[in-house]
């Protein structure tokens, strides 16, 4: 990724504006801020995912990494637990992002932290592992800390009967139910009699809306452009077998297929739903296969000009491999290269 400070920094889908710049102290820079809408048929289904983030509360330098403990450089000023998730007292769940390096766009939820240091849970198949800190380095890669969207955060008080539907990362298999339904009130969510409005949505993951009005729904969501590549663990569950996983790419903008990073084995899929048609359940109308070097779709090469859009989410459906396996895809957005 480029250094921010020399960084040009436009895009269409919004007015944008930067200011400050990125400090080992408890200091915040502003990244651009952009708008997406998004429309939601009436009794249909969307697959979407979440293209904007909310803002960093807090960006610095690393200074020291021992096992998953990542210590900042210079004084934070943070408080004890100031990160950590309370039901009823402290709504936020937080995450910390390399920002640049290796391992640029690696998320990590955080579980604790004290006054210069966070605790977090890596995604599996991935590593903190060669993250530059200045205490080996001399130059510490850059973090940022940020919350997560929750249902309660990203569509508040949405319609009475308005479900979003989750999906699970360790589920073995293809063509996977939903592990998770949630429902509003038409003021806060819910799961049967569970209050959920802290329920996260993880930034790599789809979701999808169930629009069960009669009539459409319409949300905005207004949030900071993405400054960091886009990086994603994807993998089998099990030998021998194809693999689905709910995921989209984070970018406010279309991005062609082919500027993803998506495609790691010749046979993966991607399977694309039309947000624009009604109804639910629905199966994908466009399905591109990675031969290892292109996307097809059926036998035409589309690698450079099927465009994924901006908050919509796809079915990644990995070719099957001897054993279980991960691997790392990071790709930079186009308007960041």
């Amino acid at each position: 990724m480029k250094p921010l400070s020399i960084m040009k920094k436009t895009i269409l889908a919004a007015a944008l504006a930067l200011v400050g710049s990125l400090s080992c102290q408890a200091q915040v820079t502003t990244d651009p801020v952009g708008f997406v809408s998004i429309t939601v048929l009436a009794k249909s289904d969307a697959s979407l995912g979440v293209p904007l983030a909310r803002p960093n509360e807090f960006q610095g330098v690393v200074q020291s990494i021992s096992g998953n403990v990542i210590t900042l450089a210079g004084t934070p000023g943070w408080t004890a637990s100031q990160f950590v998730y309370v039901a009823g007292t402290q709504p936020k769940t937080y995450f910390a992002r390399i920002d640049s390096g290796a391992n640029e766009g690696l998320i990590a939820t955080i579980t604790a932290n004290d006054t210069s240091s966070v605790t977090v849970t890596v995604p599996t198949g991935d590593s903190l592992s060669g993250i530059l800190t200045n205490a080996a380095n001399g130059t510490g890669d850059t973090i940022s800390i940020a919350p997560y969207w929750t249902l309660g955060t990203l569509i508040p008080g949405a319609a009475a009967g308005t479900q979003v539907l989750l999906y699970s990362t360790t589920q073995a298999g293809i063509n996977l139910s939903a592990s998770a339904i949630y429902f509003s009130n038409g003021t806060d969510w819910y799961q049967n009699a569970t209050l959920s409005d802290d329920v996260i949505l993880v930034a790599s993951q789809g979701f999808t809306l169930r629009n069960n009005t009669v009539n459409p729904i319409t949300f905005s969501i207004t949030g900071s452009v993405p400054m960091a590549t886009n990086r994603l663990v994807v993998g089998t569950l099990a030998a021998s077998k194809q693999q689905d996983q709910r995921i989209f790419f984070n970018s406010p903008v279309p991005e062609y297929v082919g500027n993803t990073g998506l495609g790691t084995s010749p046979g993966d899929q991607l399977l694309i739903f039309n947000n624009s048609l009604s109804g639910e359940n629905q199966s994908a109308n466009v399905i591109l296969v990675w031969t290892g070097s292109k996307w097809n779709n059926g036998g035409t090469d589309v690698t450079n000009t099927y465009q994924l859009q901006p908050g919509s989410s796809y079915v990644l459906r990995k070719a099957p491999s001897a054993s279980p396996s991960t691997v790392v895809t990071s790709h930079l957005q186009s308007y960041l290269q």
